[in-house]
């Protein structure tokens, strides 16, 4: 497999960023070894979406049939409720973009999604491993140092260390920037059998359907996955007094993630309809979960002044999860990235293809921002004018004597996102 101007290429970080690039890296012929700090695949987290065009990607590496389809059942929708009344206010069917963009949207567990990453990178000879925490980074060798003293060298080194990147802080130094808190997430799970055990929540364990409520300052995402299990992610903007004082204090100190209070989640959603309480009534205290949501602000530069040290995913432009963007934008990252690296082919020209990488993904992943944030505030708005307008245009979008409700239906109107092809972009360099 490995060429003559194969890399030795050091990826830090082995979350969904970290792992798809070392797939798409690896395949292109070089050797590759992923360092991950924590002593087992991360298994905290709610569901991911991946769509159409993280699909894309996956599917020219090999996997996404094979690993992916094989292994996760796709879910057929996701039907979007108002808050206090259970009223559907929008139904997207995944499968139906499959007509319009090529592959479905599909979502996934987190830690499944990495374990199938993992179990894909391994197979192609990634080198993984686990508890491996660097200490120092030495952008000109370039090298890492980690916390054992043991130092691994590389031809290039890939930052995909999460919204806290110490390759980032490293390679940045004063330039660096902090997380930005914008909100805050109780992320919840509730057992089949407990979801099954009341005439009011069982329906939601059936059909296959990911499950959204919009309501002032909260919203919230749901559904069953293979597991058996009913996973939900509350959102809660910090501008409400809704959730405890202890529990804002817990999701913004220096843990991102967290044990929260069932006492206060149920505070914050007791004027939800009764589907969404009784679901919280179900909650066990060990199985809720505070999680701190912040976006980074536009960096310096994604590259080192070496030229052999790049920034990807959360590291270089973490976003908030209201678009379901995030672990997409990541893996277009690792393509593009692999696309670019290919065209190095001495170590001299590594520096222009970092910088061939970053004038690609940077103007995109800072739109996929920007509409994340903008999301977010237009699933929460407060009862009033501009939300009724807001769930009237939607009312007429599901309309079925709407000429373009197919398109509607498929998630039509963000074709500059689900479109996207990340081999065409490379190409066009």
């Amino acid at each position: 497999m490995l060429s003559n101007s194969a890399f030795t290429i050091v990826v830090v970080g082995g979350g969904v960023a970290g792992l798809s690039a070392a797939i798409g890296l690896r395949l292109k012929g070089h050797k590759i070894i992923v360092l991950e700090k924590t002593t087992t695949l991360q298994t905290l987290g709610g569901s991911l979406l991946i769509p159409p065009n993280a699909a894309r990607v996956l599917h020219s590496y090999g996997i996404y049939d094979k690993k992916f389809r094989a292994s996760e059942a796709m879910p057929g929708a996701i039907t979007t409720f108002r808050y206090d009344d259970g009223r559907v206010l929008e139904e997207i069917d995944y499968r139906a973009m499959e007509g319009i963009f090529g592959f479905p949207a599909m979502s996934i567990p987190r830690a499944t999604y990495q374990k199938l990453l993992y179990d894909a990178a391994i197979d192609l000879g990634v080198q993984v491993h686990l508890s491996s925490r660097i200490k120092h980074l030495d952008e000109n060798t370039p090298s890492v140092t980690l916390t054992t003293g043991e130092v691994i060298t590389g031809d290039i080194i890939v930052g995909a260390d999460g919204i806290k990147s110490a390759v980032r802080s490293a390679i940045l130094g004063d330039d660096d920037v902090q997380p930005v808190p914008e909100s805050i997430a109780y992320q919840t799970s509730v057992s089949e059998a407990d979801m099954m055990s009341d005439p009011l929540t069982a329906p939601l364990m059936s059909g296959n359907t990911v499950h959204s409520w919009y309501g002032p300052s909260r919203q919230i995402i749901s559904g069953s996955d293979t597991s058996a299990t009913y996973r939900s992610t509350l959102i809660v903007y910090p501008t409400t007094t809704l959730a405890s004082a202890s529990d804002v204090v817990a999701a913004n100190s220096t843990s991102s993630y967290r044990l929260g209070s069932v006492t206060s989640l149920r505070q914050v959603v007791s004027d939800f309809e009764p589907r969404v309480r009784k679901m919280a009534e179900l909650v066990k205290p060990e199985d809720c979960f505070l999680w701190k949501i912040a976006h980074l602000p536009t960096l310096k530069s994604w590259v080192s002044e070496s030229g052999r040290v790049v920034l990807i995913g959360d590291a270089a432009h973490a976003m908030v999860p209201h678009f379901g963007a995030g672990a997409a934008t990541a893996v277009e990252d690792g393509g593009v990235l692999a696309a670019c690296i290919d065209h190095a082919h001495s170590l001299s020209s590594i520096p222009d293809a970092l910088k061939a990488y970053e004038k690609l993904r940077r103007p995109r992943s800072e739109r996929v921002q920007a509409a994340a944030l903008t999301t977010g505030q237009y699933k929460v708005m407060p009862d009033g004018p501009a939300q009724q307008d807001r769930d009237l245009r939607m009312a007429q979008r599901m309309d079925k004597s709407n000429p373009r409700y197919k398109f509607w239906k498929a998630a039509g109107g963000v074709e500059w996102f689900y479109g996207y092809k990340f081999e065409k972009e490379v190409s066009g360099t």
